[in-house]
């Protein structure tokens, strides 16, 4: 019987450049863009731009910290990683647990809008309670995908997120020149009134909801090839451009949109306006009518946090009267559909990005033995971590059914000023604790104190993210309410799990991966094709020891792919003679283990169809593929060669990448 062998496979490969790590961040963080300007300009109004910058100057000293720690501690995990590394393992699970609201309300607020920007096609998509239903269907959808394992196009992600990025960029640059209007933006701000002081500290606190996604980087930092140098680019990169591209759109949409004094039936947004004041300062109803003011409040509001507040950007497309559609009707209809269409597909990847940022999370929490085991249980058939999948997504679709924009925004400010102000201190503890760690990147202005090094960004990220934490409890009554209550469950979960297990609670831990078992098989012809790669030698050494064990045959076959524009019979010469030397090395190899070798050369047009063919006419009971790994980013491991042999192969399929192997 064969002996199994058993490899590490679940170790990251670095394969991620800078230019993958910086449009898969984008495209999660650019990606809020498409709602947050509607439920930021709602309390800001006016000051919405100003809103944005100072809730990016935070959000750039977040980035400083986030750049340094995963450059010098290049794991997955974000603020739960650092915490571990500076503190213990309970303060790992506070910014960890923290950090699964993110990922909810992420999940949750992207879902909700998919339907509200398709409304373009069907407007009903719009309306309560058809917006909350399309948006648990989009989360329903995703769940069962993510837990059947169907994996995502990587290369599709990037297109997308390039294709966002110059969409967004060709509005700013019309909008500059057909739409912006600074005299409107003047007068749109009215100091003390519109905003009051107390909507605007709410509004900067609520901003925070314009860079969910920071945490994307971070987590991708065992894969990216050089997290030294990659990391801090792409998280910097990603710095530069959402600020830009808020500071544009912002100004643009409030130029589009203005900001009008209405009558409401109460003073909470979103407002139920009852009438309008005209330029006489009279309430007027849609008729232009006088009607009393008996029973009302003159606020101040935008259209773009009422009629446009579930799909802000389309509103500075189809606003008829100041929009794109009242200068150029036709181009307006046709980027509207786009828009649409864009925006809720960027969305949906951003839900999706959502459920596996949470659910590997969870699995890497369950790993520190920080979570039950039920969390990060895997699936007997798909090998999914279906329970953490489920669990989280449900949690968010329970978030939508209100229609609550507002709360979405609450919850995460709540969670999110957790994790980063947790990071911020990280950072400063460990540059006390382990001040000759290696820091590939420092974040800059540094006070230097004897060995120590002193981080003045992260000291004042620290008090920023703080301090808007504590105007999150002190003002946003759903945050504090649900995000407590979320937090304080945790904590009693962790409590007894942890004691249960005989652990301390700030004890930390690790559950190896054990080996999936197989039953024993019979391996009588073992297929091996051959590349001449030094993957590939290594490939046909393992079946020579195996059919050495087995006493068993090797058939090498070398493929040569023909081009579609020759006969599939033309004989190439140089390929031809490769081939041949290859398989006089296997032959070479399979002597000195005194096992019987099959040489044989395939012309084919696919190599992987061709190894599968071949393997079907000998009977063979395993396919050894020697590879590298080509994924990019997303869940590609392998070049398609290797994804069609294992999809499509009728045996056993072992590939050998570097060190490490997959078998199915």
């Amino acid at each position: 019987m064969a002996r199994r062998r058993f490899r590490k496979v679940y170790k990251l490969q670095r394969v991620l450049g800078w230019q993958a790590l910086y449009s898969t961040a984008y495209g999660n963080v650019g990606s809020s863009i498409y709602y947050a300007l509607g439920v930021v300009a709602a309390f800001a109004l006016g000051l919405s731009p100003v809103v944005f910058m100072l809730a990016g100057i935070l959000f750039a000293l977040t980035a400083f910290s986030y750049a340094e720690a995963t450059a010098a501690v290049p794991e997955a995990g974000g603020s739960s990683s650092f915490a571990r590394r500076s503190f213990n393992e309970l303060a790992s699970f506070g910014a960890g647990w923290a950090l699964t609201l993110d990922y909810i309300i992420t999940i949750a607020i992207s879902a909700f809008f998919v339907p509200n920007y398709l409304a373009t096609f069907f407007p009903i998509l719009k309306e309560w309670p058809a917006n909350s239903i399309g948006g648990i269907i989009v989360i329903l959808f995703l769940i069962m995908m993510n837990i059947v394992g169907v994996k995502e196009s990587s290369g599709l992600n990037i297109l997308l997120a390039v294709m966002d990025l110059v969409t967004q960029f060709m509005l700013a640059v019309v909008g500059f020149f057909i739409l912006l209007s600074p005299e409107i933006l003047v007068s749109n701000v009215h100091w003390g009134l519109a905003p009051t002081w107390g909507n605007l500290i709410y509004g900067i606190s609520i901003a925070m909801v314009a860079y969910t996604g920071i945490e994307t980087v971070s987590n991708l930092a065992e894969e990216a090839k050089k997290p030294h140098r990659d990391v801090p680019k792409s998280i910097m990169l990603v710095l530069v451009t959402v600020l830009a591209m808020y500071a544009a759109i912002s100004v643009i949409a409030l130029s589009v949109m203005p900001v009008h004094e209405v009558l409401a039936t109460n003073d909470v947004p979103p407002y139920e306006i009852a009438a309008v004041v005209n330029d006489q300062g009279q309430a007027v109803d849609e008729d232009g009518q006088v009607v009393s003011e008996e029973g009302l409040n003159r606020v101040w509001v935008t259209d773009l946090s009422q009629k446009w507040l579930e799909d802000p950007i389309m509103g500075i497309v189809k606003d008829p009267d100041r929009g794109l559609a009242s200068h150029w009707p036709m181009v307006a209809k046709i980027m509207a559909g786009w828009v649409g269409i864009l925006a809720a597909t960027i969305l949906l990847i951003a839900t999706n990005a959502g459920i596996l940022g949470i659910s590997r999370l969870s699995y890497s929490m369950g790993q520190h033995k920080q979570l039950p085991p039920v969390f990060n249980k895997v699936h007997s058939r798909f090998h999914t971590p279906y329970t953490a999948i489920i669990f989280y997504s449900l949690v968010a679709a329970v978030l939508i059914i209100p229609g609550r924009v507002d709360l979405l925004a609450d919850l995460y400010s709540f969670g999110a000023m957790i994790s980063f102000t947790i990071a911020h201190i990280s950072v400063v503890a460990l540059r006390f604790k382990e001040p000759y760690l290696g820091r590939p990147y420092k974040a800059p202005f540094n006070i230097q104190k004897g060995e120590v090094s002193i981080p003045v960004t992260a000291i004042l990220g620290g008090i920023g993210t703080f301090t808007v934490w504590l105007i999150v409890v002190f003002t946003h009554e759903w945050g504090r309410y649900v995000g407590f209550a979320w937090m304080i469950i945790g904590f009693i979960m962790y409590y007894f799990y942890r004691r249960s297990q005989s652990l301390s609670l700030t004890e930390t831990v690790k559950i190896e991966a054990a080996p999936i078992v197989f039953p024993d098989v019979e391996y009588n012809n073992i297929l091996v094709p051959i590349v001449g790669t030094k993957i590939s030698r290594e490939a046909m050494v393992m079946a020579c020891e195996l059919a050495a064990e087995e006493k068993s045959s090797i058939q090498a076959l070398v493929v040569i792919e023909v081009p579609m524009n020759l006969p599939l019979e033309s004989l190439l010469p140089e390929e031809l003679q490769r081939a041949e030397e290859l398989l006089e090395e296997a032959r070479e190899l399979a002597e000195e283990y005194a096992v019987p070798l099959f040489p044989k050369i395939v012309a084919g047009r696919v190599a992987g169809r061709t190894i599968v063919e071949e393997a079907i006419a000998s009977k063979s009971q395993i396919v050894m593929l020697g590879t590298e790994r080509t994924r990019r980013t997303g869940e590609r491991f392998f070049g398609s060669t290797v994804e069609y042999v294992l999809r499509k192969a009728p045996c056993k399929v072992l590939v050998v990448s570097g060190e490490k192997d997959i078998e199915r």
